[in-house]
C-alpha cells in the first residue's frame, strides 16, 4: 500500500496581525511541532488506491490532476474520511487555485458535521455537534493560523473556504453552483438550526433540478437522516424519507458506495437493521482500503444476530487502520478506538472474554496527551480501552478481578473513577458484601451529585438496585431496576452503547441469584429485545426457565445459546456442560 508522504511541520500559534506584521506577541506560546486537532492537512496528497470510485460527478477545472484529487476527495468524503478528503480537495486547489468546487469540499470536510443528522443530536463527547460557529466568526486577523495563512480552527477554514468558493461560483456550472450555495447556507447562517435548514432547501433545489444526480440526492438523504426513537424504534421526521432516497440511488447505481455507507446508518436502530445487510456487503467491497468503511457493517450486524460477522468486521478495519497510523506519525486515532471499542463490545457480545482483554490492552498501548488527560472527552483512545476494560469485567461477572487493585487504572477524571466505583460496587454486592458495596455506592454518588453524564447517573440507580436486590429488599431493588432500564433504553443511540450492558441484564442477573425466576425470564427475554442473539442472555433465560420446570422450552434455549456462543471461551461458566459437537452439528 502506497504510504501518506508527510512531513511534520512547527505551526505558531500566534495572532496573525503580529505575524503579518513581523511583530512578536506579547505572550508568545510554544510552537507545537504537530498538527493540532482540527488543523489543516499537510500537503502533497496522493491519489491512493481502494478509496471508492467516484464516477458521475462533472466539475469545472483546468487541471485534469486536479479533477483527479477532488474525485478523491468526493470519494473519500462519502466514507467520513474528513482529513484525507480535505487533503486531497486542498491538492487539487493547488493545481487549479480557481476551481470553485475544490473549496466546496474544503468546507464540506473540515467542518465534520458531514454526518447523519440523528449523530448531530448526541453529546458531543459522543460524536455530537462541539459548536455552532457563528456566521461572522472571530476577526480574521485574530485568528490562528498557519504560516501558510490557513485558520487552525476547523469551522472557520469551512467558512472561509465556502466564501472562496462562493466568490468564485459565476466561473462554474448551473448545478456547481448550487451545490456551493446549499453549503454556503449551512456555514454562513449564524443560527445553527437554520443553517441546517438552508442547506436541505439547497440540496431539495439541487434534487429537483437535477433529478438524475444521484451525489446530491445521496447528499440530501444522509442530510435527511433523523434516525429511530431510542425506545420505541420507530422512525423520526424525515428518517423514512431519507431511506427512500438512498435506495433509490443505490437501486440506480449499486456502485454507488455513498448510498450503501449512508444506508447503513439510516438502518442502525431501527426494527429491521437486516434491511441494510446488502449494503453491508457491497460497501466494503467497493472501498476497501478506508478503515471506516471496512467497519460500518459490524453496527448492523452487532444488532442482527450476525456477532461473527460484527467480529469479523471491526478486526478488518482494525488491520487497516493500523497501516495508516503507522505510515503517518500525524494520523490521529480516534476512529482506531472507537472501532476496536466497537470489537470489545463485539466479541464480549460473543462471549469471548480473553480476546476482549487482549483488545483492551491494545487501546492502552495509546497513551493520553497531557491534553487529553485534563479533558472530560471520553472518546480519547486511552479511555476507551478503559470503558471496554469496565464493561468485559462486569459483563463476565468477574468480580475477583474488580477487586483486585491492580485490574483496573486509577484515573484522577470523574467519569473513570465513577466507573470503577460502579464495577466495584457491583462486585462486592454479587459477593454479599454490603458494607463496602455502599461505600462504593456512596463515592459514585458524590460524583453524580457533582455533575455527570447520564450514563453515570443511571450506573448509580444501577448500583443502589443491585445492593438492595441482594441485601432482600426487592420491591425497592426493581423499582430502581425498572427507573434504570427505562432511562439506559432512552439515552440517545449511540455505537457502540455509552451504557456498559443494557440495564436490565443487570437486573436480570441479580433475580436469578436471589432466586426470582420469574422476573429473571422476563428481564432476560427484555435483554434479547435489545440485544438479539446473545448468548449471554439466552443462557440466564435457560436458567431461569429451567428452575421453573419449563424443561423443554429450555433445552429449546440452552440450544440457542450454545449455537450463539460457538465461538466462546471454553472455560466460562455458562459452557460448563456444553459439547461442541451438539454446537456444531445444529448450526
Amino acid at each position: 500500500m502506497k504510504k501518506l508522504l508527510l512531513a511534520v511541520v512547527c505551526i505558531c500559534m500566534v495572532p496573525a496581525a503580529d505575524h503579518a506584521a513581523g511583530k512578536q506577541a506579547p505572550q508568545r506560546q510554544a510552537d507545537l511541532c504537530a498538527v493540532p486537532p482540527g488543523a489543516p492537512p499537510m500537503l502533497p496528497a496522493k491519489l491512493l488506491p481502494g478509496m471508492g470510485t467516484t464516477k458521475h460527478f462533472p466539475v469545472t477545472a483546468k487541471s485534469e490532476e486536479a479533477r483527479k484529487f477532488f474525485l478523491q476527495g468526493v470519494s473519500q468524503i462519502h466514507s467520513f474520511w474528513f482529513l484525507e478528503s480535505e487533503r486531497s480537495c486542498s491538492q487539487a486547489a493547488e493545481h487549479d487555485p480557481d476551481m470553485a468546487m475544490a473549496y466546496w469540499c474544503i468546507a464540506l470536510s473540515a467542518a465534520g458535521d458531514y454526518r447523519p443528522a440523528f449523530q448531530l443530536l448526541r453529546d458531543p463527547n459522543e460524536g455530537g455537534r462541539r459548536s455552532a460557529a457563528p456566521a461572522a466568526g472571530p476577526n480574521p486577523e485574530a485568528v490562528a493560523r498557519t504560516t501558510k495563512g490557513l485558520a487552525l480552527n476547523p469551522a472557520t477554514r469551512a467558512r472561509e473556504a465556502i466564501q472562496k468558493a462562493m466568490d468564485l461560483r459565476d466561473k462554474v456550472t448551473e448545478r456547481e453552483r448550487l451545490y456551493i450555495e446549499a453549503q454556503a447556507a449551512r456555514r454562513l447562517t449564524a443560527d445553527r438550526a437554520a443553517a441546517d435548514a438552508g442547506y436541505i432547501d439547497g440540496l431539495r433545489k439541487l434534487v429537483a433540478a437535477y433529478p438524475d444526480d444521484l451525489e446530491s440526492k445521496s447528499m440530501l438523504g444522509l442530510a435527511l437522516d433523523n434516525g429511530f426513537e431510542p425506545v420505541t424504534n420507530e422512525p423520526r421526521a424525515h428518517t423514512m424519507e431519507a431511506i427512500a432516497l438512498l435506495e433509490e440511488v443505490a437501486k440506480k447505481d449499486d456502485d454507488h458506495f455513498g448510498a450503501h455507507h449512508y444506508l447503513i446508518h439510516a438502518w442502525e436502530g431501527s426494527k429491521t437493521p437486516e434491511k441494510a445487510w446488502h449494503a453491508c456487503e457491497r460497501y466494503p467491497q467497493l472501498v476497501p482500503n478506508i478503515p471506516h468503511a471496512l467497519h460500518m457493517p459490524g453496527h448492523i450486524y452487532a444488532q442482527s444476530d450476525k456477532i461473527p460477522e460484527a467480529i469479523n468486521a471491526f478486526s478488518s478495519a482494525a488491520i487497516n487502520e493500523l497501516t495508516w497510523l503507522n505510515a503517518d506519525s500525524l494520523y490521529p486515532n480516534g476512529h482506531h478506538g472507537h472501532n476496536v471499542h466497537f470489537l470489545i463490545h463485539a466479541l464480549n457480545l460473543g462471549g469471548q472474554y480473553q480476546e476482549s482483554l487482549k483488545r483492551v490492552q491494545h487501546l492502552f498501548t495509546f497513551r493520553e496527551t497531557p491534553n487529553e488527560r485534563n479533558s472530560t472527552n471520553v472518546r480519547v483512545t486511552w479511555r476507551q480501552g478503559y470503558f471496554g476494560l469496565i464493561k468485559t469485567l462486569v459483563r463476565f461477572e468477574k468480580w475477583d478481578e474488580i477487586l483486585d487493585p491492580k485490574t483496573i487504572p486509577a484515573h484522577d477524571q470523574p467519569e473513570q473513577k465513577a466507573w470503577r466505583h460502579w464495577a466495584t460496587g457491583l462486585a462486592y454486592a454479587a459477593k454479599e458484601q454490603m458494607v463496602p458495596a455502599r461505600a462504593a455506592l456512596a463515592d459514585l454518588q458524590k460524583i453524580i451529585d457533582a455533575g455527570t453524564r447520564e450514563p453515570v447517573k443511571i450506573a448509580g440507580l444501577e448500583l443502589a438496585a443491585a445492593i438492595a436486590g441482594r441485601s432482600g429488599d426487592r420491591k425497592k431493588a426493581y423499582e430502581l431496576f425498572r427507573t434504570a432500564a427505562d432511562r439506559e433504553a432512552a439515552i440517545i443511540y449511540t455505537e457502540p452503547p455509552s451504557y456498559p450492558r443494557p440495564a436490565v441484564e443487570g437486573w436480570a442477573n441479580v433475580a436469578l441469584a436471589i432466586g426470582d425466576h420469574a422476573t429473571a425470564e422476563r428481564a432476560y427475554r427484555e435483554t434479547l429485545v435489545r440485544e438479539p442473539g446473545s448468548g449471554r442472555a439466552f443462557f440466564g433465560l435457560a436458567a431461569a426457565l429451567e428452575a421453573q420446570g419449563k424443561a423443554a422450552e429450555a433445552r429449546e434455549v440452552r440450544t440457542r445459546a450454545a449455537n450463539a456462543w460457538a465461538n466462546a471461551d471454553r472455560d466460562l461458566p455458562q459452557m460448563r456442560g456444553v459439547r461442541s459437537t451438539t454446537v456444531a452439528g445444529e448450526r
